[in-house]
């Protein structure tokens, strides 16, 4: 507190204007009055608001179809679009829709930019104008061009109680360095790196150190050029946001920095169990695991004619959606130690509960897992006409009887399986689960996911799962509860129901569908399109899921986070990837972090947003995570697309903007993706370059205009997909692979993005040129384990060192803000078909190893003895030494090569 008080009269007595400007009123308009089809509703979503897609909504008061709004606004420049139609019912054939996201086509075209998906951000500047500002001149800093709001987590950024992120923003050219001091005197100020000039200004960062929490308040920020110094006049502001800051740190788990992550899709991963293969209905024919993709395959109808899109394959009898390969748990179990020998250390799954479809996204029971996945026991459908031998017979079964007939209609039956304590004791056989939490006991199958999650922490891995919340499939017994019974259901109120229908068609029957969703029957909102596959939970404005599934849902998240009630343990999973989160207002994910927390205090929470998610991140108060497309759109432009590609300084002003999205704090945890399941697979993007990502990739609908070639990657596009991946790992965020990528395959979006894994012992495949990919596999691997021996890449500062746009060129150091040397890494991605010498300067080492190169450093394999260990990297003792000369460190790098030097 002294300090804080001398520092203010120090600055006082400086006299000099502060930079931190007041709020300006501003005003956006959408001009829709030559609009064939007028918008429902308009929101502004940008910079100033995280780019949330309804927190500023505009009105049309007077009715003349011009839409605005007026907001507060510090100075700056600002990127924002305009969202039309937002909400349930607006989306493609009515389902939910995420909007419309327009450009301002009425705004500054000098400061658009591109949004990653083929469109272009809108640009608006509030006060100053960096086009207006007159030169620069030496020895002075135009202290009216200077930007810094300790209000703004961008600006300043409490990651730790001893550390913290900054940015400054200088005009263009004006200012040689900022400096951090601890006191005006300082002797030894901290010094931000000039990391990009956007739009005229400037920007500085890095992360800074104190001794104590306190001394946040204390800091002082010095513009310096030449002779002459600037301080920023921010001690009152600083100390108020440090304040905010501390008084509810940030924080996520540190295990998540240090994970690479592997995406697993269990259905099409490993079959490792025989017995739980399905094939019993129409829509699920098991096929055979090394069979062509391309070719129909036993018991599919060949196609009509000579174009598959236009057949069998994608339309008409849609084979390629109705073909099950039999993965399950079981493999995953077995191939753990493959992936140890890759280098993971965390593992995503796609939906594992009990659910009709292949994918899984339509669950029918999220207390238990799938017996397709795990272990059979009994049908978890009861089917008129249906032969059972169940333990627990359907209701009106003759006392007694121990197998039969079912006489009703198709429907689920609660508790129907065989249910066992944790220990593996059975319960009674007439024991019946409800939907009270106390009655919840576990099947063969989740002893079998549990059995797996135990063995996987043994073997070092942490394991989240797909949270699929925001709805249920057709066969979830509680939306069928709803079918049968109408409002008398105590279900009713779960769900969207937008007409009830008649009375009279409340009741079972043996294929609902043939009324409800139609005239007379029952009426829902579902998120794939009105009266689908995929009926939504009630939403509600406090507290964003209605009582029931509101309940339901804290239950299950506990269920599976702490199986055995006892906080203390760890029994359970080590988080959540959550499917559609942005679905589900707010009110929920606020509470929901405070179960799961409880539930597991270092659990992981990672949402499926693909637009900027400041608004559910950067709080700290809802999700540590995000898969990061943010991350996957930048490099798709910069390392698949030709025509388009991105030069190596928009690149790195690209990076710089991703560092600083969210807290640092939250951007080491990113998962840092290129593919998934609901993308290409990123080993095709060189061979179908310069396309909107995730756009153009479905050859059976948005790829015709475009085809798209499934062809493999030739020698050099391989190479070019390798510099890709080796980038991903040495990039600051947590790495994250998409099953089989590291195999070598390759193919558009889904559902060919969800072939079987192309397991040696599974082949030989009948696809030509399907197979494992060892060069592959072994390039990630060296880069897997390189990010691991050198700790800088799992938590260092991104710091842009060499942007060479003619030669293809960008170094860039990572570097830990509490090292020294040993700290520091340096990565040079040489992005030309061509070789380049360059030179990089470095701080505080005379020589420096390239990890990269397999003649200087060897990965050894994991030590099989030590059941958490992972490759390691090897420094060869005649590994050439790249010496440093006056801070700079000169090397060759190949064509289509990155190198990464370390002492």
């Amino acid at each position: 507190m002294k300090l804080r008080t001398t520092l203010a009269a120090f600055l006082a007595s400086l006299a000099i204007a502060s930079a931190v400007q007041a709020a300006v009123e501003k005003t956006f308009k959408l001009d829709a009055r030559q609009w064939a089809d007028q918008p429902k509703n308009v929101f502004l979503a940008g910079e100033m608001n995280g780019w949330s897609r309804d927190a500023n909504p505009l009105t049309d008061p007077d009715g003349d179809k011009i839409w605005t709004t007026t907001v507060k606004l510090e100075d700056g420049i600002y990127l924002y679009k305009f969202v039309v139609d937002v909400g349930p019912g607006n989306g493609p054939d009515g389902g939910v829709g995420e909007g419309r996201w327009l450009t301002d086509l009425d705004g500054d075209k000098d400061l658009e930019q591109p949004d990653g998906y083929g469109g272009m951000n809108s640009g608006v500047v509030v006060g100053p104008d960096a086009r207006d500002f007159p030169p620069p001149k030496p020895n002075h800093i135009n202290d009216k061009a200077v930007i810094f709001r300790p209000a703004d987590l961008t600006d300043f950024n409490i990651v730790s109680p001893t550390q913290a992120r900054l940015r400054v923003r200088a005009q263009q050219d004006d200012v040689q360095r900022v400096e951090i001091l601890a006191f005006p005197s300082d002797p030894n100020p901290q010094q931000l790196y000039k990391l990009s000039t956007v739009r005229g200004y400037d920007i500085f960062g890095g992360v800074v150190n104190v001794e104590k929490k306190a001394d946040f308040a204390a800091l002082v920020i010095r513009c310096v050029d030449q002779n002459a110094k600037y301080i920023i006049p921010t001690s009152a502001a600083l100390g108020q946001a440090a304040d905010k800051q501390l008084a509810n740190l940030f924080v996520t788990p540190d295990w998540a920095k240090k994970a690479v992550w592997y995406q697993i899709f269990p259905e099409r991963f490993r079959n490792g169990d025989t017995t739980n293969d399905p094939g019993d209905k129409g829509y699920d024919r098991l096929v055979p695991w090394n069979g062509d993709w391309w070719k129909d395959l036993p018991g599919e109808t060949p196609p009509a004619g000579p174009t598959l899109e236009l057949d069998n394959f994608y339309r008409g009898t849609g084979d390629a959606w109705n073909r099950r390969y039999g993965g399950d748990l079981q493999g995953v179990l077995e191939k753990l130690p493959y992936l140890r020998s890759l280098g993971i250390n965390a593992i995503y799954l796609n939906p594992v509960f009990e659910a009709e479809s292949m994918h899984k996204y339509d669950t029918a029971d999220f207390r238990h897992i799938d017996d397709n996945f795990g272990q059979q026991d009994v049908p978890r459908t009861i089917e008129m006409g249906r032969v059972w031998t169940e333990a627990n017979p359907p209701a009106g079964v003759v006392a007694g009887a121990t197998s039969g007939v079912v006489p009703s209609a198709k429907r689920d039956v609660i508790g129907n399986r065989l249910l066992f304590e944790l220990d593996g004791t059975p319960m009674p056989k007439d024991f019946v689960e409800t939907n009270d939490p106390s009655t919840w006991r576990w099947t063969k199958s989740d002893l079998l996911f549990l059995k797996l999650v135990k063995e996987a922490r043994v073997q070092g891995f942490r394991v989240i799962v797909d949270g699929v919340f925001n709805h249920t499939g057709r066969a979830h017994p509680y939306w069928k509860d709803v079918l049968d019974k109408g409002k008398k259901s105590e279900f009713a109120d779960w769900f969207e129901i937008t007409d009830w229908g008649n009375e009279t068609n409340w009741k079972p029957m043996e294929d609902p569908y043939l009324v409800h969703g139609k005239p007379g029957g029952i009426q829902w909102k579902a998120w794939d399109n009105p009266n689908g596959h995929l009926p939504v939970f009630r939403k509600d404005a406090k507290t964003g899921l209605v009582e029931g599934p509101y309940k339901h849902i804290m239950d299950i998240t506990r269920r599976w986070l702490d199986p055995d009630g006892n906080p203390q343990t760890h029994d359970g999973i080590d988080g959540w990837r959550l499917d559609v989160p942005g679905d589900i207002p707010h009110p929920f994910w606020l509470e929901w972090r405070k179960v799961v927390k409880a539930s597991y205090a270092d659990a992981y929470i990672t949402g499926e947003i693909w637009s900027p998610a400041q608004p559910w991140i950067n709080s700290g108060d809802q999700f540590d995570a995000v898969m990061n497309y943010q991350f996957a759109m930048p490099g798709q432009q910069f390392f698949a697309n030709q025509r388009d590609a991105l030069s190596p300084s928009k690149f790195s002003d690209v990076l710089v903007n991703l560092q600083y999205m969210y807290p640092l704090q939250a951007a080491l945890v990113m998962q840092n993706l290129y593919d998934s399941h609901d993308t290409d697979r990123a080993s095709s993007w060189v061979v179908n370059p310069d396309r909107p990502y995730d756009g153009q990739n479905r050859p059976q609908d948005n790829a015709v205009s475009n085809p798209y070639s499934p062809d493999a990657p030739n020698a050099e596009q391989w190479k070019r997909f390798e510099q890709m991946v080796a980038f991903q790992m040495t990039f600051l965020g947590a790495p994250m692979l998409y099953y089989g990528t590291e195999a070598g395959m390759w193919s558009p979006d889904d559902p060919s993005n969800r072939q079987p894994f192309p397991w040696q012992d599974k082949g030989p495949y009948t696809q030509t040129g399907v197979g494992f990919n060892q060069s592959t596999f072994t390039h990630y691997q060296r880069f897997i384990a390189i990010r691991s021996a050198l700790p800088a890449l799992e938590d260092g500062f991104y710091v842009p060192l060499v942007k060479d746009d003619a030669s293809g060129v960008l170094a860039f150091a990572r570097e830990q803000p509490t090292a020294k040397g040993e700290g520091r890494a340096y990565v040079i991605v040489n992005r030309s078909a061509s070789d380049r010498t360059i030179s990089v300067p470095v701080k505080d080492a005379e020589q420096l190893v390239n990890y990269a190169d397999v003649d200087s450093v060897d990965v050894l394999q994991p030590d099989w003895l030590v059941p958490d260990s992972r490759p390691r990297v090897r420094v060869r003792e005649n590994a050439p030494k790249l010496k440093v000369t006056d801070g700079q460190v000169t090397l060759t790098v190949p064509a289509w090569g990155i190198a990464v030097l370390a002492r």
